[in-house]
């Protein structure tokens, strides 16, 4: 038992993960190595993945409602239709991940770096964005309403047909060039840039 590996672990289920990265936090149970992990439509729902290396992990259509996984390093991961409903992503390192078609609902991602990131199509509807990086990410058609927007930075993402309920938030840095302006209808004025934002309908 001693010697097993983190993957070992995991497959264990939640209680026994979570109990050992509990028991054990200022040793092997910190910062577990998962780096290339394949979880393809993996149940993880309320996993206390905090800190975990998942780097270039297999996370598509993979079940994370509710996880933990704050600090944790999902670069270059794949996590297409991955379910992260009400994960706290705080500070999460997403540089470079593919993750069309996830459900950010509700998430917490305050601070998290996104930037080059694939986002198509993600709705991060509910979700708390503050401070987190999009720099050149892809966010056409994302769903952002009722998001928590504050000093959001969002320059040179494209989101071209993103939906929006409320406008940004004049501090937020906004997205250069005509792929951040492409679909938008309402102008915004602000004093260093201007954009449009594509209102939701049932506003």
């Amino acid at each position: 038992m001693v010697n097993q590996s983190p993957l070992e672990r995991l497959t264990e289920g939640k209680t026994l993960w979570n109990a050992w990265r509990h028991d054990y936090a200022e040793i092997q149970a910190f910062e577990p190595e998962l780096h290339g992990v394949d979880l393809y439509k993996a149940d993880l729902t309320g996993f206390d993945l905090h800190e975990v290396d998942l780097t270039e992990a297999n996370l598509c259509e993979a079940n994370l409602r509710g996880a933990d996984l704050h600090g944790a390093d999902l670069r270059h991961a794949d996590l297409r239709g991955a379910d992260l409903s009400n994960a706290n992503l705080m500070k999460t390192r997403m540089y470079g991940a593919d993750a069309r078609g996830a459900l950010f609902h509700n998430a917490n991602l305050m601070g998290a770096d996104l930037n080059n990131t694939d986002l198509r199509g993600v709705d991060f509807s509910g979700a708390i964005l503050g401070k987190a990086s999009f720099h050149k990410a892809n966010m056409a058609g994302v769903d952002l309403r009722e998001a928590n927007l504050d000093k959001v930075d969002l320059r040179d993402a494209n989101l071209d047909r993103a939906i929006f309920r409320k406008p940004f938030p004049e501090q937020a840095p906004l997205p250069d060039g005509e792929r951040g302006k492409r679909g938008l209808k309402t102008s915004l004025k602000a004093e260093k840039r201007r954009t449009t934002i594509q209102n939701d309908p049932a506003a």
